[in-house]
């Protein structure tokens, strides 16, 4: 049996799978993160250790025999260090990737190493130390190690410090090109090359539980725990890769990629789209979109939850359901908190246009989720651009499920849509590292062997002409919002104020 964790930003899930890939059992604790500012998220990585120890005890409830165990692989989100002091304990605060905070530091630092958009930006590691630097200096002068959230749990599990190649590049602390640690970037946020750990393959089975930890927790003292890889492994884990095969991973915010043909190039020059090497053998062209989701829990709270709060979320997308296609000439951004794909900005902001008296809180619902499969339609164009025509659609992830939203993104982006797996998709790659670092099968023969034939979602040619109206008037009142959140050139401040004085 093979022992598969995600630890997210609200839940941990652990997945058991058997050598053949079935999933045997699944247990999930969820635990909450702090908002102790407008815009600021941070977690308790304490709290996720809690959560895996909870969820070994759920399996074993479950009658799971653990102590037969052949590996255990982490997951899980990025982007969020976990800073360790002499004696590895956790300092606080650990800001989470949802943290926007540090968008003048994300300036900063753009100004200083000109990296493009998806290598750097307000998300990721990098300037959120920068930002420890000018306002929490204590917290670094104690910094001896840096991890990420499933390299701090495997820690936990093996005392070993480690991460791979997925983690670096989400922090922005790696050199691309030569695929190393970036150590002027993390000189330049006062922090020394001693505090990085060693980086080593994804599917290298580096460690096994600590003794006592394995009989508290009733693991096999013998398992094999592999390095592991970051949530992005959600690029390859949503339906079988495929060259013109966009896959839509629809979670809080989602990712949206292609797998290219071997040899195949292709080059967004304006960076909206890119190439994401770290997950071999694959090599995958996209993007992310930073609140899609979330967009539609926000419609949830604001527009049912907090008026009528028996109104569940299933209620209030059957509500919008029952609004024509168009939402009668409501638009919505769904850029909530900033957007990446493809504008990389932290100061576009989301908004509804066409607002009338007549609309209702269902309109405005059915505006939110057509804005969500229109900020998909944005990207597909992008693809077309770069000369990768999409020739299948396929939607994974939580949101493939709620009602609705995948008959108007089939609509809206005139595409069936295929819909492989349930909401359990990431751990599905950590499964296939396991078998290929096993010695049993290459992970993407593994991987390919745990995909069922899809459901179908199609699309309804008669509503094209509504759909095209309506995004329409999407794409401009997109690009008027880009314009307004464009920057006015106004140097940022100093990074270190007190060099001022």
């Amino acid at each position: 049996m093979l022992l598969a964790v995600d630890v997210g930003t609200s839940a941990l899930k652990a997945v058991v799978y058997t050598a053949a890939g079935q999933t045997l059992a699944v247990a999930t604790q969820r635990y909450a993160y702090a908002t102790p500012q407008p815009g600021w998220a941070e977690g308790d990585p304490e709290a996720w250790w809690a959560a895996f120890c909870a969820a070994t005890q759920a399996l074993r409830a479950q009658g799971l025999r653990l102590d037969q165990l052949t590996a255990i692989a982490f997951t899980g989100q990025m982007h969020s260090a976990v800073l360790l002091d002499a004696g590895h304990t956790a300092l606080s605060p650990t800001i989470l990737w949802l943290d926007r905070r540090a968008h003048v530091e994300t300036e900063l630092l753009q100004q200083r190493y000109q990296l493009p958009p998806y290598q750097l930006n307000s998300t990721y590691t990098l300037p959120k130390l920068l930002w420890l630097r000018r306002h929490r200096p204590d917290v670094l002068e104690r910094t001896a190690a840096i991890l990420w959230p499933k390299d701090y749990l495997r820690f936990r599990l093996s005392g070993l410090l480690a991460t791979d190649l997925t983690e670096c590049g989400g922090a922005a602390l790696l050199d691309w090109p030569t695929q190393t640690w970036a150590l002027d970037r993390l000189a330049f946020v006062g922090l020394d090359a001693s505090v990085l750990p060693p980086i080593l393959p994804a599917d290298a089975i580096i460690a096994s539980p600590r003794p006592a930890l394995a009989a508290e927790l009733g693991l096999n003292p013998a398992a094999g725990i592999l390095t592991g890889v970051g949530d992005v492994a959600a690029l390859i884990t949503g339906a079988p890769p495929r060259p013109g095969r966009v896959v839509c991973s629809l979670g809080s915010s989602s990712m949206v990629f292609m797998a290219l043909a071997p040899g195949q190039r292709a080059q967004d020059r304006a960076d909206r789209l890119y190439i994401y090497p770290f997950l071999p053998p694959y090599r995958l062209a996209g993007g992310v979109s930073s609140t899609t989701g979330a967009a539609l829990s926000w419609m949830h709270q604001q527009f049912f939850g907090q008026q009528s709060p028996e109104v569940s979320f299933t209620q209030a997308a059957e509500k919008a359901l029952a609004v024509e296609p168009g939402a009668e000439g409501l638009i919505f951004l769904p850029y909530l908190a900033g957007e990446r794909s493809p504008y990389w900005s932290d100061e576009i902001r989301g908004g509804f246009y066409g607002l009338r008296l007549s609309h209702e809180p269902r309109h405005l619902a059915r505006a939110v989720m057509e804005g969500v499969a229109f900020s998909l339609r944005h990207l597909l164009d992008i693809y077309a651009e770069m000369g990768l025509p999409v020739t299948e659609l396929a939607l994974a992830g939580g949101g493939a499920n709620t009602p609705g939203l995948a008959q108007i993104i089939a609509d809206a982006c005139g595409h069936d849509a295929a819909i492989y797996t349930a909401e359990e998709t990431v751990t599905r790659a950590l499964y296939a590292l396991c078998q290929q670092a096993l010695g049993q099968e290459e992970m993407a023969v593994a991987l390919e062997r745990t995909f069922g034939p899809p459901r179908w979602v199609r699309r309804r040619p008669p509503l094209a002409p509504a759909y095209a109206a309506a995004y329409a008037a999407y794409r401009r009142f997109s690009a008027f919002a880009a314009q307004e959140a464009a920057p006015d050139h106004v140097p940022p401040p100093s990074p270190f104020p007190e060099q001022q004085k």
